[in-house]
């Protein structure tokens, strides 16, 4: 497999991170940091906070405390996650049911200021099962299985060029073949540097991979090079 140098290399890091919701605390001074390359796998109970997180590191939900940047190869400290940052939202799939397959991924490419033309589209339309011109172009997404949601959310991620990800359930919906396929694009973006975040209950996908976890159950315990409060 040919690997691609020509990402910028970053560093995400996560230092005393805190998010009060009313008079619960839900996380509590978190503090790490993910490297190129890395894969972090956030574990814990239903109502630990996973899912919270997630949605403050892809900055839709406000932090109450603590601070959330990444550290680029030229010593650069930005904290914007618009730029870096991919989300796959549990479920939630973040595509337009009114449009087509392709039109869907035109407008992702489009809106990160990439090629959405055909040669960088269809290919991974195929990949996933999605280049019959039935189903690519004039058929709504609203109108798709579970299963065919998750490949076309898990093809825009693929094509977006970020350089973390943010995945959480992303096996949800998929067949056999569908989470080999989600295995591969992993493998590709591990081998290119990229970060990646994840929440899943099925563990199985990722013993190929080397990763490192984040346990939320009750107090983090994280596994070494990963620092809690």
């Amino acid at each position: 497999m040919s690997v691609s140098t020509s990402r910028i290399t970053e560093v995400l890091e996560i230092k005393q991170l805190s998010f009060r919701y009313q008079y619960k605390v839900i996380l509590s001074k978190l503090s790490f940091a993910v490297n190129p390359g890395e894969i972090l796998h956030i574990t814990g109970p239903n109502g630990s906070g996973k899912t919270t997180l997630m949605s403050i590191l892809a900055g839709l939900r406000k932090e109450s405390a603590g601070k959330i940047t990444f550290r680029l190869s030229d010593g650069t400290i930005t904290d914007d996650r618009r730029t870096h940052v991919e989300y796959l939202p549990a479920e939630a799939n973040a595509l337009y049911g009114k449009m087509d397959a392709m039109s869907n991924l035109r407008f992702w490419r489009k809106l990160r200021g990439l090629d959405a033309s055909d040669q960088y589209l269809r290919p991974v339309l195929a990949r996933w099962d999605l280049d019959h011109p039935l189903i690519r172009e004039n058929f709504p997404v609203e109108s798709f299985s579970t299963g065919m949601k998750r490949r076309l959310a898990l093809a825009r991620l693929e094509l977006s060029e970020t350089e973390c990800w943010l995945l959480d359930e992303p096996l949800y919906g998929l067949d056999t073949k569908g989470i080999e396929t989600f295995q591969d694009m992993l493998e590709k973006h591990h081998l290119q540097n990229g970060i990646t975040v994840i929440v899943s209950h099925d563990i199985a996908p990722l013993e190929k991979f080397p990763v490192r976890r984040l346990d939320l159950t009750p107090t983090p315990a994280l596994t070494p090079g990963v620092k809690g409060a």
